[in-house]
């Protein structure tokens, strides 16, 4: 005789009980500070509303707006895809570059890959608010170029190297991470495959080309997508070294959506958070299925 639904359901419960008590808790947090406002957002994102007037349904309006209309969007989603390219472009290959250095028998090896990381430790805030010091006009930055007799420039006033300057911050702050990822991985690479390539004639090269790239692929791929989605969320450097500017030229999605919201444009602002979620959501996807391939 099969046992109903209903009593299965029970006979778990009965079993299990002292498990769902534990995970309760954690449940309901989830629930009531992630997918309710996740739901409510979505529900204000077809909706015109300031905050203060009862919320207008205006279906996809705001989305249709926003994609085919908004130029200060489609800028801020330019400026962000550059940041992501560059960014990314550079920073993990930095992170691979001293990884490598720091895995060879070196002197204060540790002393150095605490000095690697501690950036990363440091507050977006603080890292930013000294380097616009560093750029200001009368800054260290223009100092040292006028040393070598190199032009210099309002850094983060000049809309063709705003950006440029906020991106060198982000990957001095950020390559520290990929460094120490990439060195454990480094170490977890059994020695026996570095010995056998050697006796197969492998020069140095060969070797890196053969047996370490090869054997980082799954940490690469990993560092590369945690690093595109948080890249795409990119606000607080560019909130205290320019604010967006000058003239938009490095406003980032983030940021727009804050304006936004400062602007009490609650419907508008949820919309370009869907839209950003979207993205988001397309990179997890991404790494799900590369690492899907690995297993």
């Amino acid at each position: 005789m099969e046992i109903s639904i209903g009593r299965r359901i029970g006979m778990a419960i009965r079993k299990y009980h002292m498990a769902y008590l534990f995970i309760l808790g954690p449940v309901i947090c989830t629930t009531i500070f992630f997918f309710i406002p996740m739901i409510s957002s979505f529900a204000f994102s077809l909706t015109e509303w300031s905050g203060i007037q009862p919320p207008e349904f205006v279906g996809f309006a705001n989305y249709q707006k926003l994609i085919l209309h908004d130029r200060r969007f489609i800028k801020s989603l330019i400026n962000t895809t550059i940041f992501v390219i560059l960014g990314q472009g550079s920073g993990p290959a930095f992170g691979l570059i001293s990884a490598l250095a720091l895995n060879q028998k070196v002197k204060f090896r540790a002393g150095f890959r605490t000095a690697y990381f501690l950036p990363v430790m440091t507050s977006l805030v603080v890292v930013a608010t000294v380097w616009k010091m560093l750029y200001n006009e009368a800054g260290l930055v223009n100092f040292l170029l006028k040393r070598v007799g190199l032009p210099t420039t309002r850094w983060l006033m000049n809309p063709r190297t705003a950006l440029l300057s906020i991106i060198v911050t982000s990957v001095w702050q950020g390559f520290g991470f990929e460094t120490v990822i990439f060195l454990a991985a480094l170490q977890a690479i059994p020695k026996e495959l570095y010995e056998a390539a050697m006796i197969d004639g492998a020069n140095a090269w060969n070797r890196f080309w053969h047996v370490t790239l090869p054997s980082l692929r799954p940490v690469i791929v990993m560092i590369y997508i945690i690093g595109i989605i948080g890249s795409y969320q990119v606000f607080d450097q560019i909130y205290v070294m320019t604010g967006g500017g000058p003239i938009n030229s490095s406003q980032s999605i983030v940021g727009y959506l804050y304006n936004n919201f400062t602007y009490m444009k609650f419907g508008y602002a949820s919309a370009v958070a869907y839209v950003l979620f979207a993205i988001l959501a397309l990179f997890s996807y991404l790494q799900i299925r590369f690492f899907g391939q690995e297993e």
